[in-house]
């Protein structure tokens, strides 16, 4: 008996040791391959300007495209010295090689490497000189090695060698206006520089400009402490004009003593004339960041507090949980369970007590898929990787993430040389991943389908001109103009991405078709006689279409617009509704009539489970709330964190991307990339009414708001003879230009945003329809100073009256730049 028990009992401790065995290696491998964001550890680096900190540099773990990165420009004193600041972070500092090129990175004017770096504090520092010449008032693209134990890091600014600048003054302007606005004390020193008018609302501090009330710009009742203390970064300046930005982190307590934690973000734009400092403009932007605290879910909504109202929100198809986007992080909610999970982001979950600034760049964003009936969720991010273990990247990452598990894995990254500001506008136009794992992605001109379990892509289409490519609301289904002419094509091409279905709308004989858009899945489109496309007697270019069709992509006719005698000319589609502009043939030209409409009374999913509501209160001014349920009274969510997917096999996949040569016009406003053009009569009107600048392709200036002279004369005997000619035909002025720079349609400019040509010693020639065209030489406060081809004589006109003379020819104005002399 009593072998048997010792058996018996021997058996029982091996069956306990195999559980416990067993136990531990399915323990060991569900969760060794799971692990937590990595923390940030990349060095940071700034410049030093009349001792303090400026122009703050993020690392980057690999060299990026120069002329792609703008973030701040470094101006330089006569004798071209310059400090860098770093702080190390942890790593051991070895090296520090610079490199000056060209602005568009084409050349290289100088390198070497700098030693001899004193310690400053938890800093290092170091003075050099650049030993080269380099061009006046002219940009150059700085580039810094950074070489540490733990490897090479990349590091950007632009430098500009420019006499007459108060670098120093706008600096000190930009901190102290932001500290006083803590001052209670300070309130008059603040109103001295505001414009306060009826006509900014003040009621939310989302959007604070020199227009707002003194007591917005000074914080009113939210009663805020500042966390971080921001670094001034300089964006632009001249001899007549500084732009400063200055992001910084506040606090501040709710009524539930819970902290809040703020980013602000400010935009500074002064003039200094010697004696005074004037603020041409002032914004500011303060975003709540979204924490999950016990106050976040209450009576049926999401408090999403100080944001704005276009809050990027995907439900499931019951509508039990929805994903929504809020300052750079993903966010699930199942109102089932009332458990609330941060999918992604790169803040701690304590961000205020551990504050790491690296771990809040705001240089990505998201674009949510799908979320699953399970809650699992589809969504691509893409821009700059704060932490982990592609820190220091800038890319296109596609995640899923599994409820069941509650862990993220990353199906793709798609590394980029471009800056954040910059691929943000590719992907914006299209990123979708399929539920047969198909990645679908505009970049540089072309659409990529890139299958995600083989890591291998095809260009689907190449060539593409965005004015001729249009995506619907859940980028489902995208279309393109064939030919990708906007006012001359015969067919458009329609692409299901979830079924890879492709179909073709073709016009009948004598017609061409135009594409607008979709209003919800829907194509809207519009058909056109060939004999009504032309050039009115008035000299207006018009699109006359006589018929708009909405069709789903099945063929079926959702809806037919057409009246008779009128003619559409153009059509804007704007949160569900379609604005047609309209005219009527009459005598030899199109009259514009009023327009119409037409209303789309269909919701989308996510429109029938949840809505967004703004809120006034006290404390905040103006809140966002996503309400989805007015019977649903959950609070206190139960919060979690999702942990990291190990990956044995690599997930980068590198794009053969090509080169794109076209002559792109950037506009820069407000501190950052406002848009990217084509036309560059368009991107100057909108840079003046953004009050920025534009830039081309080589990164030179073509327009400046704030920057023409009072009065310039140019000399007539140094313009070319082709252009004093005074043609306006493109074609013919681009064949006597060539390779030596690029000919500017300005049509539809107003003299007054032409003549910062004629400042920037570049001729404009103008028409003055019946009476000939004549060309731009000069101007003063009072006239503009014309030189006739005809007689070649230069006579003055009135500015008043060249102004209404140049309208009514249709404000008709070309000009040239000269390529850029390296």
């Amino acid at each position: 008996m009593k072998k048997i028990l010792t058996k018996a009992g021997i058996l029982l401790l091996v069956f306990i040791l195999g559980v416990i065995g067993f136990s531990s290696l399915m323990n060991k491998e569900t969760t060794d391959n799971k692990m937590d964001l990595e923390e940030a550890t990349l060095p940071v680096m700034s410049m030093k300007i009349g001792g303090e900190k400026a122009n703050l540099m993020y690392g980057h773990a690999g060299q990026m495209q120069v002329d792609f990165m703008r973030e701040s420009l470094t101006p330089l004193e006569t004798d071209k010295e310059l400090t860098v600041s770093i702080t190390p972070n942890g790593h051991k500092i070895k090296d520090l090689v610079y490199e000056v090129r060209t602005s568009d990175g084409s050349k290289v004017i100088e390198n070497d490497k700098i030693k001899n770096f004193k310690k400053d504090g938890e800093d290092k520092t170091v003075t050099f000189s650049l030993q080269k010449s380099i061009l006046m008032n002219q940009e150059y693209s700085l580039a810094f090695t950074l070489t540490t134990d733990e490897g090479d890091y990349y590091y950007y600014t632009r430098i500009l060698q420019r006499s007459g600048l108060n670098t120093e003054k706008y600096l000190q302007f930009a901190k102290q206006f932001s500290e006083d606005t803590f001052d209670s004390d300070a309130r008059s020193e603040i109103v001295s520089y505001l414009e306060s008018d009826d006509s900014t609302r003040n009621n939310s501090f989302l959007d604070v400009n020199i227009h707002s009330s003194v007591s917005m710009v000074m914080w009113g009742d939210l009663n805020p402490s500042v966390l971080s203390k921001g670094i001034p970064v300089i964006k632009d300046i001249n001899g007549t004009t500084g732009s400063v930005t200055l992001t910084y982190y506040i606090t501040a307590e709710d009524d539930d003593k819970n902290q809040e934690l703020y980013q602000v973000e400010e935009f500074y734009r002064m003039r200094y004339d010697g004696s005074k400092m004037y603020l041409l403009n002032f914004n500011r932007s303060t975003k709540q960041i979204f924490t999950g605290d016990s106050s976040s879910i209450a009576n049926g909504r999401v408090n999403l507090g100080v944001t704005s109202k276009n809050v990027q929100y995907v439900a499931n198809k019951t509508g039990e949980i929805f994903a929504f986007v809020q300052q750079g992080d993903i966010w699930s909610y199942n109102t089932v369970t009332n458990k609330l999970v941060q999918v992604f982001s790169f803040r701690k979950q304590d961000a205020i007590q551990n504050f790491d600034a690296r771990e809040n760049i705001s240089q990505h964003d998201f674009k949510i898929i799908r979320v699953e009936e399970s809650g699992d969720i589809d969504f691509v991010v893409y821009g700059y990787m704060n932490r982990g273990e592609r820190e220091g990247q800038t890319g296109t990452a596609v995640y899923h993430y599994y409820s069941d598990q509650n862990v993220l894995e990353e199906k793709v990254f798609i590394p980029s040389l471009s800056s954040y500001e910059f691929m943000k506008q590719d992907v914006q136009v299209l990123s979708y991943v399929s539920t047969d794992n198909m990645l679908y992605l505009y970049q540089q001109k072309k659409l990529y389908r890139i299958n995600l379990s083989e890591k291998t892509y095809e260009v689907v289409k190449d060539g593409i001109d965005t004015q001729c490519f249009f995506t619907s609301n859940s980028n489902r289904h995208i279309a393109w103009l064939e030919e990708m002419k906007l006012f001359d094509s015969s067919n458009i091409i329609e692409l299901d991405l979830e079924t890879g279905e492709q179909k073709k709308i073709t016009a009948s004989d004598g017609t061409r078709i135009r594409a607008f858009g979709f209003i919800n899945e829907d194509l809207v489109y519009g058909v056109a006689d060939e004999s009504d496309i032309k050039t009115d007697s008035t000299g207006s270019f018009y699109y006359a279409m006589n018929e708009l069709r909405i069709q789903n992509f099945d063929g079926e006719l959702v809806k037919s617009y057409a009246e008779d005698g009128v003619y559409i000319t153009d059509v804007k589609i704007s949160q569900g509704l379609i604005e047609l502009s309209r005219a009527q043939w009459q005598n030899d030209h199109y009259a514009e009539i009023t327009s119409d409409h037409i209303m789309n009374n269909v919701k989308t999913k996510e429109e029938e489970v949840a809505s967004i509501a703004t809120v006034t209160t006290t404390r905040q001014a103006g809140i966002t709330r996503l309400v989805y349920s007015d019977e649903n009274k959950n609070k206190n969510p139960l919060v979690s964190v999702p942990k990291w997917m190990v990956l044995e096999d690599s997930t980068t996949l590198e794009l053969d991307e090509g080169t794109d040569d076209t002559n792109y016009y950037y506009v820069y406003a407000n501190g950052g990339l406002y848009g990217i053009y084509t036309d560059v009569a368009s991107a100057v009107q909108e840079a003046d009414a953004q009050t920025g600048v534009v830039l081309n392709r080589a990164q030179q200036y073509v327009w400046e708001r704030g920057n023409t002279k009072t009065k310039v004369t140019l000399n007539v005997a140094e313009i070319p003879d082709w252009f004093k000619s005074a043609k306006t035909d493109v074609s013919y002025l681009e064949e006597q230009l060539g390779d030596g720079g690029t000919v500017m349609n300005l049509t539809g400019c107003t003299l007054e945003e032409v003549l910062y040509q004629v400042s920037a010693q570049r001729p404009v020639i103008v028409s003055l329809g019946d009476a000939g065209n004549r060309v731009i030489v000069g101007y003063d406060a009072y006239n503009t100073l014309l030189y006739n081809p005809a007689d070649q004589t230069t006579s003055y006109m009135g500015i008043n009256d060249s102004t209404a003379a140049f309208e009514a020819a249709g404000n008709v104005f070309i000009s040239y730049i000269e390529k850029k002399i390296e």
